[in-house]
């Protein structure tokens, strides 16, 4: 085994304004690497949503949105937070903490698999779905191949050497396009699907051995590392199979309401809302964690202003496109799809409140999380979760639709009312700056109306 390479901000012969000076410019460019790929990669979804939408049928996204749905589940409700023990720990670059996560993770893919299989049956049951007794257990093949992947993806992430997991998940996102849309071509089936995410998770396991950390994985079991690895995830295990139902829970609801085709079109508002709102996430799961576990040893006041100047960058760039695009949304629907997926419309619009809301969250949560704060969290899903719950079947029975659409997109209310308190304690809160990002929602807001009236005006829209 290769001795480990040290981070580049982890040099004792550095200085404290020499590393906060290179903490500077790792954070400008992996946040540039991470808005480029993640911009690229949402482009490369949408390119691909609006050809496989002409060439499928509704029914078929909601039968695939059931199937990832159900991976993600599997792999949040057994997560350990290998992730972020790589990027938060002190064992972060040692060998045998690494081969036993690799270890841990690939033995936890077939295991996962095997779940899949046995739920498979009620699912279809449960939707009214026959085929996903054969979807599911063929779509879950990728956990187990991701299962497979180096640590190395966590070792760059936490050294914020971005560019090759960027590179890396376009790569593999490229793949899985062509592989979908050649299949779907010769047989418009789920199939076409399912072939593309299998494709894209065998070039993503591969590829990641071949990254340079100075290392490669091998199986191994060291018991002082499984004991650190599971006592920090202990904590988040909980708190991920949260996090899956509070993000996932509207999704199942819907689609058991109102069928799949219902589901696929509800899926298509999800992800034109969500496209800035996971750049905003991977932001801060893969640039502002890992700053902010290397600042935290330096005291409150550092962490927190280096949180709000991160935060003026975020809300910068999400609170202004997402008033605006709350805005027009149905009009942004009718332009790129055809009139199967026309109720997607004011689904986008109503859904924007949600990743706007999301988008303070998320980087409140790891800034807490840096500081080891991981029950915060858990407490934070918990809220999300009870809301969905019990929100979500309630306005569905009094409202309908858009009583089921409300609700879910108010889940992150019960979420921000809990996080802020705990922000609070942790003496980082400035309320005032906390305005303003529903300033800049309402400007964007006030753009999209002047956008709408000269759409209408030239004849653009209807």
């Amino acid at each position: 085994m290769t001795a480990p390479v040290e981070s580049p901000l982890e040099s004792p012969l550095e200085t404290k304004p020499e590393a906060a000076s290179a903490l500077r410019r790792l954070l400008i460019k992996g946040s540039a690497f991470e808005m480029v790929g993640m911009a690229t990669s949402q482009a490369i979804r949408l390119g691909s949503n609006l050809v496989l939408s002409r060439l499928l049928y509704p029914q078929a996204f909601g039968i695939m949105a059931i199937v990832n749905i159900v991976n993600q589940g599997l792999v949040m409700f057994s997560d350990a937070g290998l992730h972020a023990a790589v990027i938060q720990s002190e064992r972060g670059e040692d060998p045998h903490f690494l081969n036993t996560i690799f270890t841990w993770q690939a033995m936890r893919g077939f295991v996962l698999w095997f779940a899949a299989c046995l739920l498979s049956i009620p699912f279809a049951v449960f939707y009214g779905e026959p085929s996903l007794r054969v979807l599911m257990p063929a779509g879950s093949l990728a956990v187990v191949i991701l299962g497979f992947h180096s640590t190395a993806m966590f070792t760059l992430r936490r050294r914020l050497s971005l560019l090759p997991l960027v590179l890396l998940d376009v790569g593999g996102q490229i793949l899985g396009v062509v592989v979908m849309v050649t299949w779907a071509k010769l047989n418009r089936s789920p199939w076409a699907l399912i072939g593309g995410l299998l494709s894209s998770a065998v070039l993503t396991t591969v590829v990641s051995h071949f990254l340079r950390v100075g290392y490669r994985n091998r199986f191994e079991w060291h018991k002082p590392s499984a004991q650190a690895m599971f006592e920090f995830g202990k904590w988040i295990a909980g708190s991920s199979m949260l996090t899956f139902a509070s993000q996932q829970g509207d999704r199942l609801m819907l689609g058991h309401f109102l069928g799949t085709s219902a589901l696929g079109v509800y899926s298509i508002a999800v992800f034109l809302s969500g496209a800035l709102g996971e750049i905003i996430s991977r932001i801060a799961s893969g640039v502002l964690f890992p700053a902010y576990s290397r600042v935290r040893a330096e005291g409150h006041e550092r962490l927190r202003d280096m949180y709000y100047k991160t935060r003026l960058a975020t809300d910068g760039l999400a609170m202004p496109a997402l008033g605006a695009l709350c805005v027009l949304g149905k009009i942004l629907v009718g332009f790129l799809y055809d009139h199967r997926y026309v109720e997607a419309g004011w689904m986008l619009q109503v859904l924007t409140v949600r990743v706007a809301l999301a988008a303070i969250v998320s980087p409140c949560q790891f800034c807490l999380f840096a500081l080891g704060r991981t029950r915060d969290g858990f407490s934070t899903n918990l809220v999300r979760v009870v809301w969905l719950a019990t929100a979500v079947p309630a306005g569905y029975h009094f409202f309908g639709v858009p009583g089921l659409v409300w609700a879910a997109a108010l889940c992150e209310v019960p979420a921000l009312l809990v996080l802020l308190p705990a922000f609070t304690r942790a003496g980082l809160l400035r309320p005032m700056r906390e305005l303003l990002a529903p300033v800049l929602f309402a400007g964007g807001m006030l753009i999209g109306l002047g956008l709408r009236q000269a759409l209408y005006a030239f004849g653009l829209a209807h």
